[in-house]
């Protein structure tokens, strides 16, 4: 099937026109705002072995199902979204991940490291928080979590990792623990900079009374 357009450059085809191309073969089209779908006529005479055809809208991209994946080639013929990247219908983004993560937990969900040249920044400013209290018994919270050595089970990053274990973490400062909608835990490491700092300063003021004592002790 061959199609002429015979508009002049820079012109949208007229009504005309668009019976003159498109008359013989298609009788009538419909559109989402994304994608156009052209129908063939149920006729014998048009050697088309398919009910319509659908072309997308829009430039560089075009949805995949209602998830709104971008979609990349995927080394065969066919075209996936599948460990690609995909935003789903809330908006949020995910980079990496399956039709299994869907809809995201989250605004980014990304599957692998992520590396920055910049800063990451989390905003903090006082005049933004309320009901401000500091972290008590700190070092006892921080003696219940353990520093450990690991591998991940499945292949999101291979070698010997370092992190804490989000049970452990969640029984004592379950503020920075969230659990997925499969029931898997993360944990907000950024958040246990207070901790460290409250317990390092609870350590130290531990020291100076003892070294207190001890100079006491001494002068006798």
């Amino acid at each position: 099937m061959a199609v002429t357009f015979r508009a002049e450059k820079g012109s949208a085809l007229t009504y005309s026109e668009m019976d003159q191309n498109f008359g013989s073969y298609f009788y009538s089209a419909s559109t989402d705002g994304q994608t156009v779908t052209m129908h063939y006529p149920a006729s014998l005479e048009i050697p088309i072995n398919s009910g319509s055809f659908t072309f997308s809208l829009l430039k560089g991209m075009q949805n995949v199902g209602s998830d709104r994946a971008i979609t990349v080639f995927s080394g065969s013929s066919a075209i996936t979204y599948a460990e690609g990247v995909v935003v789903d219908t809330s908006g949020s983004l995910g980079i990496g991940v399956s039709s299994d993560d869907l809809p995201l937990d989250y605004k980014l969900v990304v599957s692998g490291s992520i590396k920055a040249t910049g800063t990451v920044l989390q905003s903090s400013d006082q005049k933004l928080k309320e009901n401000v209290l500091p972290i008590d018994n700190s070092l006892e919270k921080l003696n219940s979590i353990n520093g450990v050595y690991f591998d991940w089970i499945d292949s999101r990053e291979e070698g010997r990792m370092t992190g804490v274990i989000a049970q452990e973490v969640e029984k004592v400062l379950p503020e920075v623990v969230f659990k997925d909608k499969t029931d898997y835990l993360s944990v907000n490491y950024s958040g246990l900079v207070p901790l460290l700092i409250e317990g390092i300063k609870e350590q130290t003021k531990k020291i100076d009374e003892l070294e207190r004592r001890l100079a006491t002790l001494e002068k006798k």
